[in-house]
């Protein structure tokens, strides 16, 4: 759940958007703008609900970048017949804990069968958090993370932005390649050595943009330590006097600042490697 505290928005960020993305900005062009009816009221309320309740939602997990809410917001938004994502904008040069950037929103609202649909646009800021108010404590307002926005008339839902980054992973089978290769090193391989056969035989991942997290050994007094991946996701292996075996490390322990998923990290005492709490 995100926290309900919310950081201010800089004001450096709050005029109209120099740049959108698939959609173009009208602020100045004729009927583009102005105030809504009195007597659409209550449709513009229900619109803007529609669309503040899709940006509550985009957080899977803190990051700086524009493109990954664009993405969670097109997967949320696919099966909606009421909100669209016609829009995003990256905010360059921004730092942590400013927004990063904005989404843009289209609703559309059928009042009663008998009624035409109403049509609003909003956009809603987002930072490393999930989506930003001006004031702290606004998660839950509406207006708050919803802002008015024209609507272009040229506006329609749009494809998110193809994530290109490469996913580093511990692939399938890696666990027995280590431990055969440790199993079988003799007495006076290297570090370099352990690397460079494990390397050599790796299984290849099959996800798509996956990439096999980059092994590293270390050799102290005859043990052998082993270690790759990360906090999240992490191989640690030794071999000792008592044989080869496979960690089983609190994760909490392999956070950075911590022990770390780190070959050294296979050769610590076992009291170092219980979980603190």
């Amino acid at each position: 759940m995100i926290n309900n505290v919310r950081h201010s928005v800089s004001n450096r960020h709050r005029p109209s958007p120099v740049a959108w993305l698939s959609l173009a900005v009208c602020g100045t062009l004729t009927g583009c703008a102005g105030a809504v009816p009195a007597s659409d009221a209550v449709s513009q309320v229900s619109a803007r609900k529609a669309v503040a309740d899709v940006p509550r939602g985009l957080y899977r997990e803190g990051t700086d970048v524009i493109d990954d809410y664009a993405r969670w917001a097109d997967t949320d938004t696919e099966k909606s017949t009421v909100v669209e994502l016609i829009g995003y904008e990256p905010y360059p040069g921004a730092i942590h804990g400013e927004p990063v950037g904005a989404l843009q929103f289209r609703a559309t609202i059928q009042p009663t069968p008998n009624e035409g649909p109403h049509v609003a646009c909003f956009e809603s800021q987002f930072d490393f958090w999930g989506v930003a108010t001006d004031e702290p404590g606004e998660w839950s307002d509406d207006t708050a993370v919803a802002h008015d926005i024209a609507c272009p008339p040229d506006a329609k839902r749009i494809p998110p932005p193809v994530d290109t980054r490469l996913v580093d992973v511990v692939p399938d089978g890696a666990e027995a390649l280590v431990v055969e290769v440790l199993t079988n090193a003799p007495s006076a391989a290297s570090a370099d050595d352990i690397v460079a056969e494990i390397v050599k035989r790796m299984p290849q991942p099959t996800g798509e943009r996956e990439v096999a997290f980059d092994p590293e050994a270390t050799v102290v007094d005859g043990d052998i330590g082993f270690a790759m991946g990360d906090g999240d996701d992490c191989l640690l292996v030794k071999r000792d006097v008592g044989g080869v075996q496979v960690l089983q490390v609190p994760k909490i322990l392999l956070q950075p600042g911590e022990l770390g998923c780190a070959a050294g990290t296979a050769l610590q005492p076992g009291d170092q490697l219980r979980s603190p709490h």
